[in-house]
Order: C-alpha cells, then sequence, then structure tokens
C-alpha cells in the first residue's frame, strides 16, 4: 500500500514539474511583452525637448558680412553686405540683403588665370571680349527655413547654442557683360535664382555669428560656343560667407 502511495506521489509531482516548466516560457514571454510595451508603446510618457534658450520670433534683424567668390575662372571676388531678417517662427523667417564687390583690385581681383591671358596676350587682350560676366553687385529677397536646433560643449565649459538652415528665393545681379563686338563691355542687370545654407551661432540672445554658402543661377552672356544653348548659358557661382546680425 504504502508502495503505491509513493508511486502516485511521485506521478503527482512530475506532472506539476511538467505544468509548471509547460507554463513558464509562456509567462516569460508575457512579462516581456509587458516591459516592451513600456518603451514602445504610444501612450509612453516621453520627456521631450524644451523651448529653445534663445527665441526670434517675431524680431526684426539686421547684419553685416563679408566672404568670399572663388568659382568663377577670371575674378575672384570679397563680396560686402548688409541684410535684414523678420523671423515669422523660430524656424521660418524671411530676409532681404545684398552686396557690394565693384572695387577692382579690392574686392575683385583677377585669378591666375586671368593673369596668365593679360601676360599672354599682351596689348591683343580685351576684357570686354575674351572674358565672362564680372559681377559688380546683387540683391535678393529669400525664405529661411530652420529645422534643426542643437547645442555644442565648448572645452566641456560653456553651451553653444546653433541652428541650420536652408534658404530659397530671387534676386537681381549687376554684371559688366562682355559682348562679341569688342565695344567697351555692357553693364546689364539680370534675374537670378538663389539657394544656400546655413548655420547660426547664438552669442548672446540678441546676436548670432552667420556662416552661409549662398549658389545663384542666372542666364550668362552669349558666346559663339553656346548661343543656340539656353542652358549652355547658365552660370552658377557659389560663395561662402560669414558675419553677424542683432536682433531687436
Amino acid at each position: 500500500m504504502t508502495t503505491v502511495k509513493f508511486k502516485w506521489s511521485a506521478i503527482a509531482v512530475l506532472v506539476a514539474a511538467a505544468t509548471a516548466l509547460s507554463a513558464s516560457p509562456a509567462a516569460a514571454q508575457q512579462a516581456l511583452d509587458e516591459e516592451l510595451e513600456q518603451y514602445w508603446t504610444s501612450e509612453r510618457d516621453l520627456r521631450v525637448l524644451r523651448d529653445r534658450l534663445y527665441d526670434r520670433e517675431g524680431r526684426i534683424g539686421a547684419g553685416i558680412y563679408t566672404g568670399l567668390m572663388s568659382s568663377e575662372p577670371f575674378y575672384y571676388y570679397i563680396p560686402v553686405g548688409g541684410r535684414v531678417s523678420y523671423h515669422f517662427s523660430d524656424q521660418l523667417g524671411v530676409e532681404v540683403g545684398g552686396a557690394f564687390m565693384n572695387a577692382q583690385g579690392v574686392l575683385t581681383r583677377n585669378t591666375q588665370l586671368m593673369d596668365f591671358l593679360v601676360a599672354d596676350r599682351g596689348e591683343g587682350f580685351d576684357a570686354a571680349t575674351d572674358t565672362e560676366d564680372r559681377f559688380l553687385w546683387r540683391a535678393n529677397a529669400v525664405v529661411t527655413w530652420s529645422p534643426f536646433y542643437g547645442k555644442l560643449a565648448l572645452l566641456q565649459r560653456k553651451l553653444s547654442h546653433f541652428d541650420l538652415n536652408v534658404a530659397a528665393g530671387l534676386g537681381a545681379v549687376s554684371v559688366e557683360r562682355p559682348n562679341q563686338t569688342r565695344d567697351a563691355a555692357n553693364t546689364k542687370l539680370t534675374v537670378e535664382g538663389v539657394l544656400g545654407v546655413g548655420a547660426h551661432f547664438f552669442v548672446t540672445p540678441d546676436l548670432t555669428v552667420r556662416l552661409d554658402g549662398r549658389g545663384y543661377i542666372y542666364r550668362g552672356a552669349k558666346f559663339d560656343h553656346n548661343e543656340d544653348s539656353f542652358f549652355g548659358q547658365l552660370r552658377l557661382p557659389v560663395e561662402f560667407l560669414v558675419g553677424a546680425s542683432y536682433h531687436f
């Protein structure tokens, strides 16, 4: 009788153990699902970025800048200009600006190619026919969008706040345009498109230091090799600018 009871007790223990083992994976899976749900559920409370330390919404900015345009074959330029901006929000704004570069030898300088042509052709060289457009000044209006805002740690001691932006708009550029008749070059005003990117670093709540890149597209002069090609006449000068803006 004792042997029979022992057998039944052993069987009961084995059944209970098997049941527990078979239930463990399901229980473990359920516990894992509950843990993951805390991280991936759409109802989870997340800590979010707070408002910017420096804001520009509803503010007017005024600034100055200079830079370098070295993308042209015959001249490189050091534009000097100013701009005024208004921000509808911290992300969206408009900006109007212009730059002067018509100071031969100071703001406009010959490239090595230009110097070579002058030396090689001597008296036969004529800038009015042997070169491309020479920029005199430009003015434009752009819309700026700043989708990225962040912070940099300077030597682990000071935080620098900045934003990254893109810009697009239209403008006008005045050029000294060569002609094919060997007369004096013509001064011409033409429309151009503007595309750009930039980084603005906040020094104080009112003052920003700016690094900007601007690309322009406009229809340049006609020559024998491109007079029948609209796309062959397109020019794409690029400049890099550094400046500062103060916000009121």
